[in-house]
C-alpha cells in the first residue's frame, strides 16, 4: 500500500525511487561486507523465468513483481506488507538496490530485509539489522518533521541480476483511505494489491489515470486486484507531478456501523482540521 494515510497508507512512490536513492546516498554510506549467503524466497525465484519484452535503451530496470497486502485490524490499526522484485537491465538501474521505507510515531516498521539473485552464483540476503536510519535528506530536516527512513542496501544490484525486498509496517491511520500507486518510472510486469477487511466493513475504489479493474473476492472480506504490463512514466520538462499522471487506485474504507472520514466537503473543513494540528505548535 502506498502509505500516506491522509493521502494513503504508505507513500513510497510519492517521489521516484531513483530520486530518493540519489538524495539518501549522499547521507548514508552502507557496506555489504556483512551480507550473507541466503536463499531468496520462492516468490522471487518465481520471477527468474519471466519472459520480458525488449525494452528501449532508456529502461534501466523493470519491476517484475509487486505485492501489497493490506490488513485492516481496526480504525486504529492497519498492517501492510510489501514485496517487490526488480531486474536490473542497465548500470543506472543500480539505484534500485537502495531501499528506503519511512516511519514516524504513528507508523512502525515491523521488519525489513532484502535479497539479490545474481545471474551467476549464490543468492545474498540482507537482514533487518543491517538497515540504517536517516532523517529527511534536507538541511535541518530533522527539525521540521518527525518522519525518518530506514534504509537497506542490497548488494550486487548489477545488470542481469534480480534484487528484491520485503517489509512490514503497522500504522495508526489519520484517514481511512489508501492509494495503490502501481505505475512508476520503471515498466511494471505484474502488480498485486489485496485488502483484508474486518467483518461488516466496506470500501469504495476510485481509479485515476487507468481503466477500472474489478477485484476478486476470495472469501472472508478479502479483495484482490491485479494489473499487468504497465508502461513506465517518462519524465519531461515542465511535466505535471508524477502523482498527477500515474495510474492509481484510491480506496476509501467504511467501518461497520459508521461512516469513514472520507475527506473534506469544503476547503474550510480542511482549514479547520489543519489549524487543529498546528494549535500550540507555532
Amino acid at each position: 500500500m502506498s502509505n500516506k494515510f491522509c493521502c494513503s497508507l504508505l507513500p513510497h512512490r510519492q517521489v521516484t525511487k531513483s530520486m530518493w536513492s540519489i538524495r539518501l546516498a549522499v547521507f548514508v554510506v552502507l557496506s555489504c561486507a556483512s551480507c550473507i549467503a541466503g536463499d531468496a524466497p520462492q516468490w522471487m525465484h518465481a520471477q527468474s523465468q519471466a519472459t520480458l519484452p525488449t525494452y528501449d535503451e532508456k529502461t534501466d530496470a523493470v519491476l517484475l513483481y509487486s505485492d501489497t497486502q493490506v490488513t485492516v485490524v481496526s480504525t486504529d490499526k492497519i498492517k501492510t506488507t510489501v514485496r517487490e522484485a526488480y531486474k536490473i537491465l542497465r548500470p543506472n538501474g543500480r539505484a534500485r538496490g537502495l531501499v528506503h521505507v519511512y516511519f514516524n510515531p504513528q507508523r512502525k516498521i515491523k521488519g525489513i530485509r532484502g535479497w539479490c539473485m545474481p545471474a551467476q552464483g549464490k543468492d545474498f540476503e540482507v537482514k533487518d539489522k543491517e538497515a540504517t536510519e536517516t532523517s529527511l535528506a534536507l538541511e535541518g530536516g530533522e527539525l521540521i518533521s518527525d518522519v525518518k527512513y530506514k534504509v537497506l542496501q542490497i548488494p550486487a544490484a548489477e545488470p542481469g541480476n534480480i534484487i528484491g525486498y520485503e517489509y512490514e509496517v503497522e500504522e495508526q491511520p489519520s484517514f481511512l483511505q489508501d492509494t495503490w500507486e502501481f505505475q512508476e518510472s520503471d515498466p511494471v510486469r505484474e502488480s498485486h494489491y489485496s485488502l483484508q477487511l474486518p467483518t461488516g466493513w466496506e470500501f469504495k475504489a476510485s481509479w485515476l489515470n487507468h481503466g477500472e479493474v474489478k477485484p476478486n473476492e476470495s472469501s472472508n472480506n478479502l479483495w484482490q486486484w491485479t494489473v499487468r504490463d504497465v508502461g513506465a512514466i517518462r519524465t519531461e520538462p515542465a511535466m505535471p507531478p508524477v502523482s498527477g499522471v500515474s495510474g492509481q487506485m484510491v480506496v476509501t474504507l467504511f467501518p461497520a456501523g459508521g461512516k469513514a472520514p472520507t475527506g473534506f466537503a469544503a476547503w474550510t473543513d480542511m482549514g479547520r482540521w489543519y489549524s487543529g494540528l498546528l494549535a500550540g505548535r507555532f
